[in-house]
């Protein structure tokens, strides 16, 4: 394969993961299945093209580096290294070598991806050094090379169930077992390095307001007042874990139809004492709550004591722990 067309194949590879790997964090379950499996099919024809790669570099490296290391043979080398690691992070987390849980407590999940977001700028530095956007278009469409990207796309695609088959038991996500209908007993992780709150349950309530007749402040009693509703839903953490629980509390439209909800307002923002927040369309808020109990336990403080959103299909990033407010728009 030629240089241009191996780089360029490289660059839409890296750019397919990270797209798939976004949309497959944000989306709902059931429209985030397709990237699951586009960035298991990238990340296979990624490593065949890697094969493709080898002679390139060390040919290159063979005419450099007797010179001296220069600035632009540094910047590959380090996305080399970042490249390389994701890759085999991404590997040894889909055969099981590593977990959420091992071989550290901290998931190497987050590893991962935080390795690959750091690729990014030596890449783009990378090409640039290169100019190898110039011919990228002729190159890439030439009949030869085109088929041997396809081919390249289908064997990616092709070889997804054989990954699947020797893959560690996991969710379409990715995300490993841990600990279901276990009460409070399951992973405690937080979004964005947030700090678990120190909240007087005497004194908290959770606002309402935007979009409704009126606006209010309900502490707990006064949710617990509202019609209480079960729901077995799983949480299904970007750190790479699931559980299944059982979640209690008001449904979270109860809450918004109880203050007035306008019939024009089309999306709900829930925000954390902590500051981190997500909107949702209404719609997808019918089976949500807002949880003060898990398995017949109240929360306890590092699960969202004393209210967390709980929103079945969502990833758990988007269940906001210690509910603030709920902006309606």
């Amino acid at each position: 394969m030629p240089r241009r067309v191996t780089n360029q194949v490289l660059a839409g590879a890296v750019a397919l993961l990270g797209v798939s790997g976004l949309l497959g964090w944000i989306l709902p379950d059931v429209a985030a299945g397709t990237f699951y499996v586009l960035h298991r099919a990238g990340g296979l024809a990624l490593l065949i093209a890697l094969l493709w790669k080898v002679p390139i570099v060390r040919g290159s490296l063979r005419r450099r580096l007797p010179r001296r290391m220069d600035g632009s043979l540094a910047v590959s080398l380090a996305a080399a290294v970042a490249l390389l690691g994701t890759i085999a992070l991404g590997f040894a987390w889909t055969l099981g070598f590593v977990s959420f849980d091992r071989p550290w407590s901290y998931s190497l999940l987050n590893l991962h991806v935080f390795i690959g977001v750091a690729l990014v700028p030596f890449l783009i530095q990378h090409w640039a050094d290169r100019s190898e956007l110039v011919g990228m278009r002729a190159a890439v469409l030439a009949r030869r090379n085109a088929i041997r990207v396809i081919g390249l796309g289908l064997a990616g695609l092709a070889l997804v169930p054989v990954l699947d088959l020797v893959a560690d038991r996991r969710r379409p996500s990715g995300s490993k077992p841990a600990r279901s209908f276990s009460g409070n007993d399951f992973p405690m992780t937080i979004w964005n390095f947030d700090a678990v709150p120190a909240i007087d349950a005497a004194t908290w309530a959770v606002g309402v307001g935007g979009a409704v007749a009126t606006p209010a402040r309900l502490a707990l009693h006064d949710l617990a007042r509202l019609p209480q509703r079960e729901r077995t839903a799983t949480l299904d953490c970007t750190s790479g874990w699931w559980s299944d629980q059982v979640w209690r509390g008001p449904g979270i439209t109860d809450v918004l139809r109880a203050s007035g909800l306008d019939p024009r307002a089309r999306e709900a923002q829930v925000v954390s004492v902590t500051g981190h927040r997500w909107s949702f369309p209404l719609a997808d808020l019918e089976e949500a709550l807002l949880a003060t109990h898990v398995g017949g336990e109240v929360l306890e403080p590092g699960h969202g004591y004393p209210v967390r959103l709980v929103v079945p299909g969502r990833r758990g990033f988007q269940w906001i722990k210690w509910v603030d407010r709920i902006e309606v728009s």
